[in-house]
């Protein structure tokens, strides 16, 4: 005899495959933005006002988790479903059946904190993009490219690997003890209004619900689910054969439907109120930033002709095309004109708004959309590039590098030696770095970046490719060996 899924699994499995097709990027977006509040935070310069357009999508998922719980964990992650899917057919089809025991799970969870604490102290707080080939995230983002996403992100495809066998074996693994936003989703979540009730003195000695929780949380205990362990998932209510776990708001019993549809009519409103307020708070937005580093504006080195420029880059594939307007010197606003990426909604909404609020390219990559987001800041300074006022450098003549016009060759160490060179310095700048020769596994990116990144800057001391560093230092060290040469 066939078991019947319950009605409720069914609505939470269908939204779980349409989030992963159609937004497949909600968790690195909510990541991400997450990452931009604890760093405006720890700067001190966190305006709710000015945020709230731009980290819209972090705020309402955090607001609803507040408010709701862990919907997004349970019905919405992307993580998640794949994690669900995984252990399903482990579960049903092959009937692998495997439990941790429960004072040992309890302490396993405190994995994920460990790692939210990691990610914060030593990654955000320095700015290190060391950790970035370690990513699962960017390693997943890149399964559409698999082949070149393997070389680049080959520890955070070995991490991946790990993710996938423990969910064979225990249901939502990665969720359970490794997610750092599962983290902070579990103390947001103990605030919320939304609970599910279950008195122990009308249970059975069954365990059912206990048996079928997705976040092994021991239910038979409790008279109120209020873990920040519960994924909303539901599956306690439907497999109890005495109807005794309810679900409540405010003490008062509600049809677990009606959360679940909020819920979803929230999240899925989400991505179209997240770009109407971005298009409406971009002006204001540019506004913002003609005061940006003005007490700076003297000592910068670039400055720009007014007007508007378009600029190429790459991506994850070549030809993406931005318009970079420029006003009153400084960047006004920057749109993406043409791309063929597969992975790139996020940094779209994200990276240009980075880039105006800075007025550099020098910004953080979105996670999970690294080579998209470098591909923007390519072709932004490409744009830049055309921009610049031909006597870009006013006090050259404190520099202490003059170089003789002609060309060079050099030689860097990457992942192997002998990385060539040849670099021309015309009217004493940098003209053009071509590649001579390379031996680089991971070479192509910062074989197309990194030398447009050092014409650009007139300097070698530029941003390493993510997943690349070596390759990219490389670049940076024989270029700086043709430098020497070319000094008078």
């Amino acid at each position: 005899m066939i078991k019947k899924i319950p009605k409720l699994q069914i609505i939470r499995h269908i939204t779980q495959i349409i989030f992963l097709i159609f937004i497949p990027e909600l968790f690195t977006l909510v990541f991400s933005q997450l990452k931009e509040i604890y760093s405006m935070i720890v700067k001190g310069n966190f305006n709710i006002g000015e945020a709230w357009p731009h980290l819209i999508g972090a705020i309402i998922i955090m607001t609803l988790t507040i408010i709701l719980g862990r919907f997004f964990c349970g019905w919405f992650c992307t993580f998640g479903a794949v994690n669900d899917f995984i252990y399903l057919v482990s579960h049903k089809l092959f009937k692998i059946k495997f439990r941790v025991n429960e004072e040992i799970d309890s302490k396993l969870k405190y994995i994920k904190y460990v790692v939210l604490l990691f990610i914060a102290a030593v990654i955000w707080t320095s700015g290190s993009s060391y950790f970035d080939s370690y990513s699962p995230w960017n390693a997943f983002a890149g399964m559409d490219n698999i082949s070149g996403a393997v070389v680049q992100y080959t520890a955070g495809f070995i991490i991946l690997a790990f993710i996938a066998i423990g969910a064979i074996f225990i249901e939502r693994f990665f969720c359970r003890y490794l997610c750092p936003l599962g983290a902070v989703f579990s103390v947001l979540s103990k605030l919320r209004i939304f609970k599910i009730s279950k008195p122990t003195d009308e249970c059975g000695n069954c365990r059912l619900c206990t048996n079928n929780c997705s976040m092994g949380i021991g239910l038979y205990k409790m008279e109120k689910v209020s873990s920040g362990e519960c994924i909303n998932c539901f599956k306690c209510i439907e497999v109890c054969h005495r109807k005794n776990p309810q679900a409540s708001i405010l003490n008062e019993r509600v049809n677990p439907l009606f959360p679940s549809a909020v819920a979803i009519a929230a999240f899925t409103g989400l991505n179209s109120l997240g770009s109407v307020m971005s298009k409406n708070n971009s002006a204001a937005h540019v506004g913002s930033t003609n005061n940006i580093s003005a007490d700076n504006n003297s000592s910068k080195e670039d400055k720009y002709k007014d007007g508007t420029y378009t600029g190429i880059g790459h991506g994850k594939n070549p030809d993406l095309k931005v318009s970079v307007t420029i006003k009153d010197g400084k960047i006004a606003s920057v749109e993406i004109v043409s791309a063929n990426e597969p992975k790139g909604k996020e940094a779209f909404s994200v990276v240009p708004k980075e880039i105006i609020g800075s007025q550099s390219t020098s910004v953080d990559a979105v996670t999970g959309a690294t080579l998209t987001s470098k591909g923007i800041m390519e072709a932004v300074n490409d744009a830049l590039k055309q921009a610049k006022i031909s006597n870009v450098s006013t006090d050259s003549s404190s520099k202490e590098n003059k170089y003789k016009d002609g060309t060079y060759t050099g030689i860097g160490h990457g992942k192997n030696p002998d990385l060539k060179v040849s670099v021309t310095v015309k009217d004493s700048k940098i003209a053009s770095v071509e590649i001579v020769s390379a031996n680089e596994p991971k070479g192509k990116e910062p074989i197309n970046v990194i030398p447009k990144e050092i014409i650009a800057a007139q300097t070698t001391s530029v941003d390493a490719v993510t997943g690349a560093t070596l390759t990219s230092k490389g670049i940076m060290m024989a270029v700086n060996d043709a430098l020497s040469k070319a000094q008078k």
